[in-house]
């Protein structure tokens, strides 16, 4: 099982600190999403994260940097998604390092593009967006990859984000999900760093028995 981390919206006290040690504890993927973050943001927060780990963060804007400092990864939101111009500055990326959102199992169906992996939300109540509610057939991943295999088509893995704990870790194995990004869950738990570990060990004991 994959487990992604989200980082919060706004910049919490010690953050990249804690993130450098999510990464010691064997986080492997890490997007950095600020909204409200220019280019020069992103770089000093990239700057304070290890160089060994860079490999291991996922952009979600200012996509310039990527090559700066050789990042992992950048992710799509629905909007970027749709910018033919941006489509076009990224086409010379592999396709393997590109992710995107959705929010309903048909999206994933009609895209034909290799994403990497794709989130899809929210799976669960969200825990940092209390009107974010559950509202997908939490059976949707296992049904999505076997219309794509039947129609022998290129299946993303498929990550479920929005409300995504401990506890829920093993319930998207059993629904057939790829992995879980959490984002609420870990950094309002007062102890984020533990919070991962308990869902690591969780995800790596599960290894093998995806379904």
């Amino acid at each position: 099982m994959k487990i992604i981390i989200i980082s919060p919206e706004e910049l919490i006290k010690h953050e990249t600190e804690t993130v450098n040690d999510l990464f010691r504890s064997g986080l492997q993927r890490f997007h950095l999403r600020k909204p409200e973050f220019d280019a020069g943001d992103y770089r000093r927060y990239i700057k304070a994260i290890e160089p060994q780990y860079h490999q291991r963060i996922v952009l979600t804007g200012s996509f310039e940097l990527y090559n700066e400092f050789d990042l992992g990864g950048i992710h799509l939101n629905s909007n970027m998604r749709r910018d033919e111009a941006l489509r076009k500055k990224l086409a010379h990326l592999p396709a393997r390092v590109i992710s995107t959102s959705y929010h309903t199992w048909q999206k994933i169906l009609e895209n034909d593009f290799h994403y990497g992996y794709v989130l899809i939300s929210p799976v669960f109540d969200s825990i940092s967006k209390k009107e974010y509610k559950a509202n997908l057939d939490p059976f949707g991943a296992g049904k999505t990859k076997q219309k794509l295999a039947e129609q022998k088509r290129y299946c993303p893995e498929i990550v479920g984000l929005g409300g995504v704990g401990v506890l829920e870790i093993e319930a998207l194995r059993e629904y057939g999900f790829d992995g879980g990004a959490m984002l609420g869950s870990l950094w309002m738990s007062g102890n984020p760093v533990a919070t991962f570990q308990r869902a690591n060990n969780v995800a790596t004991s599960m290894e093998g028995h995806n379904v």
